[in-house]
C-alpha cells in the first residue's frame, strides 16, 4: 500500500507539472521572458526563495522571489525559464503571484509552474531541479524588483514623459 501511495503522489505531481506545458496556446503571445534560480525547503508547509531576471523590451530587470507552499516535502534547488503573458506595464510584473505547481525530484527532477498576480500578469515556468522533493501544491510567491531594476524603471518612465 505504501508503494501505491508513492506512485499516486508521483503521478499527481507529474500531472500538475504537465498543466503549464499545454497552457501556452491559451495564454496568447508571450510579452517577456524570465529566468529564476530558486531553493525550496518543505515539511508539509514550505518556503521558496531566490532571484531572477525579467527580460522585457530588450532590457534585463533583476528581481528577488520568496514565498510559501503547502503539501510538499523535501529540499530542492533549480533553474527555471519561462514566458510572461499579459504584461502591459513593467510595473505590473512585481507583486504577489499564486502558483499551481508540481515537482518530483530524486537527485534530479522536473517541475512546472503556472503563476498569476493581481494585475493579471501570468508566468509559465519550466524547471530543472536537484535534491529530494515531492510537491503538488498551491504556492504564494512575491516578486520584488532589486534596487538597480527600480532605478532603470524610473529612468525609463522619465524618458517617456
Amino acid at each position: 500500500m505504501r508503494l501505491a501511495s508513492c506512485r499516486f503522489l508521483a503521478a499527481l505531481a507529474l500531472s500538475v507539472w504537465a498543466i503549464p506545458a499545454g497552457a501556452e496556446t491559451v495564454l496568447g503571445d508571450p510579452m517577456a521572458e524570465v529566468t529564476f534560480k530558486t531553493r525550496s525547503a518543505d515539511l508539509g508547509v514550505g518556503y521558496t526563495w531566490g532571484n531572477g531576471v525579467l527580460t522585457y523590451g530588450g532590457h534585463d530587470y533583476p528581481f528577488e522571489v520568496s514565498g510559501a507552499s503547502a503539501a510538499a516535502i523535501g529540499f530542492s534547488s533549480g533553474n527555471s525559464v519561462g514566458k510572461v503573458y499579459n504584461l502591459q506595464r513593467l510595473e505590473d510584473f512585481a507583486g504577489t503571484y499564486w502558483s499551481l505547481s508540481g515537482e518530483t525530484t530524486v537527485g534530479k527532477g522536473v517541475a512546472g509552474h503556472l503563476m498569476e498576480n493581481d494585475s493579471g500578469v501570468r508566468i509559465r515556468l519550466d524547471e530543472i531541479r536537484t535534491g529530494g522533493r515531492l510537491a503538488a501544491s498551491p504556492s504564494r510567491l512575491t516578486i520584488r524588483f532589486l534596487p538597480e531594476a527600480k532605478k532603470a524603471i524610473t529612468d525609463a518612465a522619465a524618458k517617456k514623459n
